[in-house]
């Protein structure tokens, strides 16, 4: 009995290191929201910050190495249908070594321009009507230059973070299973944090290419002084074109933010636009109110209204009322 009590109390520290070793995580989102997008004259339900099913893990080989990876479904909660009929595995798909050296990832990832300074700079970070769930939105095309491509499949990324300096480089095959480009995509991410200021650099060549290499160079900063958290960002570059008759056009856009701490949410602000040569082709502002009824379920309200000549011709304001639960 005794050794059988000693081999019973073995395998449960043994088994309680294994499962402190590795770990595998289910998450997901459901976000649906009633409104009208700019450009939109229908009212409809929408998925406001992309409904998604994902697993995550984590194992950790010894020596401060790990191994992870991630996969995640994005579909729409309206209907339940697939966001993509190409894909399964929407969002991302990778798998990485981590450890000292920084982080390693291959597969279908965010590029690391956008994780960095693109999406950093909204503070929707890319969501809801005000960046074009539904309608045409201001802030996604003003942050992305109506340019960057915000994955690349079959990508090899690499990340690194010290003492508040990170960087990031990403570069991936432009011809795959599904894509079918010119040149391979790169783009770069360099950024600084210490405190209440932050700043970031990022540069994006999508593999697009025509009359020119279609890319996109942004700056990003940030400055919180508690009772408000101020922003600023400023994007350059160019499209591909096609032809002689549609040709490369150099974009220029500039965003300034506000995030602000009420109650159990936050009132966000923005104020933006977007040039490509001599024409306006976004221009507006966005105001918003996210109430945190917990830490997973958010109730929240937007609105934006883009002035630009592309902004659809038909309305130039839009709006939503929604609710985010995360699990």
């Amino acid at each position: 009995m005794k050794k059988s009590l000693i081999v019973l109390a073995a395998l449960g520290a043994f088994a309680s290191v294994a499962s402190a070793q590795s770990s595998v995580t289910l998450y997901g989102r459901i976000d649906l929201a009633v409104g009208k997008g700019v450009g939109d004259k229908a009212k409809y339900m929408n998925n406001g910050s992309g409904s998604r099913f994902g697993v995550r893990g984590v194992e950790d080989l010894g020596g401060g190495l790990s191994a992870f990876f991630n996969l995640e479904h994005r579909f729409n909660a309206d209907t339940g249908a697939a966001s993509s009929a190409t894909r399964f595995w929407t969002g991302r798909s990778i798998v990485g070594l981590q450890g000292g050296f920084g982080k390693l990832t291959l597969g279908r990832e965010y590029t690391t321009a956008f994780l960095g300074s693109q999406l950093a700079a909204d503070p929707w970070g890319w969501d809801t009507v005000v960046s074009g769930t539904p309608g045409v939105g201001l802030n996604q095309s003003i942050t992305g230059g109506r340019i960057v491509r915000v994955r690349n499949d079959s990508s090899l990324t690499y990340n690194f973070s010290a003492a508040g300096f990170s960087a990031a480089a990403q570069i991936a095959e432009a011809t795959d299973s599904i894509d079918s480009l010119q040149k391979k995509p790169f783009n770069f991410f360099v950024g600084y944090s210490a405190g209440p200021v932050s700043i970031g650099l990022g540069y994006d060549k999508t593999g697009v290419v025509a009359e020119k290499s279609a890319k996109w160079t942004t700056v990003n900063a940030a400055f919180d002084m508690g009772v408000v958290k101020l922003g600023a960002f400023y994007g350059k570059g160019n499209t591909a074109g096609t032809s002689v008759l549609n040709s490369s056009t150099d974009n220029k856009a500039y965003m300034l933010t506000a995030v602000a701490p009420m109650g159990q949410g936050e009132f966000r602000a923005s104020y933006g636009r977007l040039k490509a040569g001599a024409t306006t082709q976004d221009k507006g502002f966005a105001l918003g109110y996210h109430y945190s009824l917990s830490k997973r379920t958010t109730l929240y309200t937007d609105m934006v209204r883009n002035t630009g000549a592309m902004a659809g011709g038909t309305s130039e304001t839009g709006y939503d009322f929604g609710i985010k639960h995360n699990f």
